[in-house]
């Protein structure tokens, strides 16, 4: 997925996500429970000059029939309702297809749809602040399997700062046409590794870590092996959570340092922020996408990659260099 589509959809400035909140909110609950009443009454809504053909599963066709088009107020339209009880609530994490056009001109500006099989599908959690608020009101109460217009006037979208690198102007109002594929709960994560403690193979470099338990960083000797040649995933922790799977948002804690001893070149524990990724989809280093696959969450798991499952003869920026072996302590916090 593209950073343009990724900003289509989340609300990474923090003044987007303001835009048409109310500020006099003074709690998370109250603040939700707001933004939910609006979405309700949208739900209802049908918009008007806009025509959505096509058969779920597959890329729909939309049409502005009228430009430029100007929505009042965050309008929410089922276009085929999904089936079942699973609806969309705060902070539930979506897997959807979308198409994004802009009102004014009527032309799409992005579609996640892919060109093949590989491609995966969008995911993201629908939490207020960080979706765009037209996006946060219209999905709440959406059904799993539903595909959904949502109109966003410019206040619930990208407001007076438009997005000029994809084509929106200030004051346009966005459409979405999203197919809701999966709909799940959404566990707060892990701040670290727990679980069973194993001890690694011999050879290995060996991790130290804080009185607290952080890693903060890998020593060797004389006992430690050679660079490896092959792949070596070594858990040291086993979490008692659920195996890890291709196609999932996995939230680890990571130190990554040159092997055996070298320079520790990355890591989240610092910047006190875990990093989170769609794993089996080459959205991080080969190594990491085979290594952490089929791990639990919970565990530590240390990762020795040679350089052809990692950077390579490139090698990345000046801090890892061409060739080189990397070794990682990554923490699974969180998979969904």
């Amino acid at each position: 997925m593209s950073k343009r589509l990724v900003a289509l959809l989340v609300a990474l400035p923090l003044s987007l996500a303001a835009c048409g909140s109310d500020s006099s909110s003074t709690s998370p609950e109250s603040s939700a429970s707001a933004a939910a009443d609006e979405a309700g009454a949208a739900v209802d809504g049908t918009l008007e000059d806009v025509n959505v053909t096509g058969k779920a599963g597959a890329e729909p066709n939309v049409e502005v029939t009228e430009t430029p088009y100007e929505a009042e107020e965050t309008t929410a339209q089922v276009i085929e309702e999904g089936s079942g009880d699973v609806v969309v609530e705060e902070g539930n994490r979506v897997k959807a297809e979308f198409v994004v056009v802009n009102g004014r001109t009527g032309e799409a500006i992005e579609s996640s749809w892919p060109d093949d099989a590989a491609t995966a599908q969008p995911i993201f959690d629908v939490v207020e602040g960080e979706l765009l608020p037209g996006l946060y009101k219209g999905l709440l109460g959406q059904q799993q399997g539903s595909r959904v217009a949502i109109a966003a006037p410019a206040a619930d979208a990208f407001a007076e700062q438009g997005m000029p690198q994809a084509g929106i102007e200030p004051g346009d109002t966005i459409v979405f046409v999203l197919d809701l594929l999966e709909v799940t709960e959404v566990e707060p994560p892990l701040e670290m590794a727990e679980g069973t403690e194993k001890a690694p193979p011999a050879g290995l470099p060996t991790l130290e870590t804080s009185d607290e338990g952080v890693p903060t960083g890998f020593t060797a000797d004389e006992s430690t092996d050679p660079e490896p040649k092959k792949l070596v995933v070594a858990p040291v922790i086993v979490g008692d959570g659920p195996k890890i799977k291709t196609g999932q948002t996995v939230t680890v804690h990571y130190l990554g340092q040159l092997y055996p001893d070298g320079e520790i070149f990355d890591q989240s524990w610092t910047a006190g922020q875990p990093f989170e990724f769609q794993l089996g989809t080459g959205g991080v280093i080969q190594g990491w996408d085979q290594g952490l696959e089929g791990q639990t969450v919970g565990s530590r798991v240390i990762l020795a990659i040679p350089p052809d499952l990692a950077y390579g003869e490139a090698g990345s920026q000046s801090s890892i260099p061409p060739n080189a072996t990397l070794l990682f302590s990554v923490d699974i916090l969180a998979a969904g």
